[in-house]
């Protein structure tokens, strides 16, 4: 059973986080892969997926709405049962870490470019081929340490490029242009072509690190407008930015499955529910694609992405 590979397009800044740490140059940073870069971890998008697809559905923490107990058993075979019934089976697809593809970057001209590196495109090539999916991806020129390739001449001057505030040598090797869904998504949205600049594995990291947002936040007193809690930090990834991610379909495919009922009677209150030619891997797919809430800021209007 094949599976999916899934684009991440953060539409507002987002902080998938890792909770308070005393390491990290901020209070709340945000999650990162074995590299140190940006990433967003597969428990926080399936958490994420899970919750946009049981929105509505469940009556309290264990039962179902008794007139939804299909839509129901559908997530509890996709996704597993709850944590307190978790031994019953295990979910149909594992979901993979989103790794980073491209990161926007401020630019001395042109105000904005994608910033990539073969390292990046290595981690969508690993998935393509993990997860069994075609990926066309282009041939990246070869960039030293201090050198950018640029797709078009209009973000340098005078052959160099100051991106996130770093001086860069232009080669003269041309970047290639990334057509994949969400950069024309990113048309589509600004209305022009963006441009893309690719710098070496070693500079990618101060890059990335100087694209990333951090805001100060303090809680005031509600009759005094005074400070109560603060200031903190929280870290946050800017918009968009692009992930790549993935589903991997293990053939687990339930014919049935078992839902509690809301009910005073504990000998009443399951039902088992069949599934007739079910396949969790599309259902999962259906409920992913779209816009997505991650990280929990969404009441100060963080966090949102749209999966393609």
């Amino acid at each position: 059973m094949p599976g999916r590979l899934f684009w991440v397009l953060a539409l507002t800044s987002i902080h998938p986080g890792v909770g308070r740490s005393e390491a990290a140059h901020v209070d709340l940073p945000v999650q990162r892969d074995e590299f140190g870069l940006p990433a967003i971890w597969a428990t926080s998008l399936k958490g994420a997926v899970r919750a946009k697809a049981e929105g509505g559905l469940f009556a309290g923490p264990y039962g179902v709405d008794v007139g939804k107990k299909d839509e129901c058993a559908k997530v509890i075979a996709a996704f597993g049962p709850k944590p307190e019934y978790a031994s019953e089976h295990s979910s149909a697809v594992a979901f993979l870490d989103a790794k980073l593809f491209a990161v926007p970057a401020r630019s001395l001209r042109g105000v904005w470019i994608y910033v990539t590196s073969p390292l990046l495109l290595g981690f969508a090539k690993l998935y393509s081929q993990a997860l069994g999916v075609p990926l066309s991806l282009p041939q990246l020129p070869t960039v030293g340490e201090g050198e950018v390739a640029l797709s078009s001449g209009r973000f340098a001057e005078n052959n160099v490029a100051v991106i996130n505030e770093m001086k860069f040598k232009v080669v003269g090797e041309q970047a290639p242009a990334l057509n994949l869904p969400p950069f024309d998504k990113v048309k589509q949205i600004t209305g022009s072509e963006p441009g893309f600049a690719v710098v070496s594995d070693q500079d990618l990291p101060r890059v990335v690190r100087r694209s990333l947002l951090v805001q100060y936040r303090v809680r005031l007193k509600k009759e005094t407008k005074t400070v109560e809690t603060g200031p903190w930090s929280e870290e946050y990834i800017p918009p968009f930015t692009v992930f790549i991610t993935g589903i991997h379909c293990n053939g687990r495919v339930r014919e049935a499955v078992r839902v509690r009922l809301p009910s005073k009677d504990d000998k009443k209150n399951e039902e088992v529910v069949e599934l007739k030619n079910f396949d969790p891997c599309a259902y999962v797919e259906s409920k992913a694609k779209g816009p997505l809430w991650i990280g929990g800021k969404e009441t100060v209007g963080k966090g949102l992405v749209e999966i393609l």
